[in-house]
């Protein structure tokens, strides 16, 4: 199994210098592509080809107070057909009081046979922002669906703000309570902050009980996925 963890940790410089990044690579590499005062620009490359049965990709993220991180995919992710073997996908946040981080993720393509599962731990602290785009397609255009298991849980100002739990495969795809046909998901997700659902323009928008939201689309070709547009309103 190949483990190891991306770290990628932005904190406030000096007064008057440019942010302090420190970066940390395992199967993804964070790539600086820009700092200055008070926020900084990260990429993320993959190393080798990801993601394969028995990868273990492991992302810690921590913004520092007061300070901005735009991080951005290079690419999407195809997850392989593992011969029955599963590949683990971890991400823990971390936002500070007064950060912001905003993530727009590539899509991840669980192609046929691919077997993976996913947690995201996100913490934001009162008064911090984060803002998240994930986007998960079931298989690659003409393919059965491989199988994916996504643990969310979201919190702010310690409180919990959103925990999910979805399992999809072949079956969910075709269940009319499930997918009903569709095989993208398409997710926006905004904490630490109240906005005018409406503003989404198209997704369903649910409104979180802390300060936030949660924009989705469902859609069988990614290309006609409506939740870009809560995406451009609510960046």
């Amino acid at each position: 199994m190949t483990e190891r963890t991306t770290r990628i940790t932005v904190t406030a410089g000096p007064d008057g210098t440019r942010a302090r990044v420190t970066l940390s690579s395992g199967l993804l590499a964070p790539r600086l592509l820009n700092a200055d005062v008070g926020c900084a620009s990260v990429a993320l490359v993959a190393t080798s080809a990801t993601l394969l049965a028995g990868d273990h990709v492991r992302v810690a993220v921590t913004v520092g107070a007061g300070v901005r991180l735009d991080l951005r995919d290079v690419a999407g992710t195809v997850a392989y057909d593992g011969r029955g073997a599963e590949a683990l996908w971890d991400m823990t946040i971390r936002v500070d009081q007064g950060a912001s981080l905003v993530w727009h993720g590539e899509p991840l393509v669980v192609s046929s046979g691919a077997r993976v599962r996913r947690s995201l731990d996100a913490q934001v602290a009162e008064g911090g922002r984060l803002l998240l785009r994930d986007t998960v397609s079931l298989g690659r255009t003409g393919e059965a669906p491989g199988s994916l298991v996504c643990r969310t849980r979201m919190t702010y100002a310690g409180r919990p703000a959103y925990v999910e739990e979805l399992t999809l495969d072949a079956e969910s795809v075709g269940m009319p309570g499930m997918l009903a046909g569709h095989r993208v998901i398409d997710t926006v997700t905004v904490l630490g902050r109240r906005l005018d659902p409406l503003a989404a323009g198209g997704p369903a928008v649910l409104r979180l009980d802390q300060p936030g939201a949660i924009a989705r689309d469902l859609v069988h070709d990614a290309h006609r996925s409506t939740a870009a547009r809560a995406w451009h309103a609510w960046t």
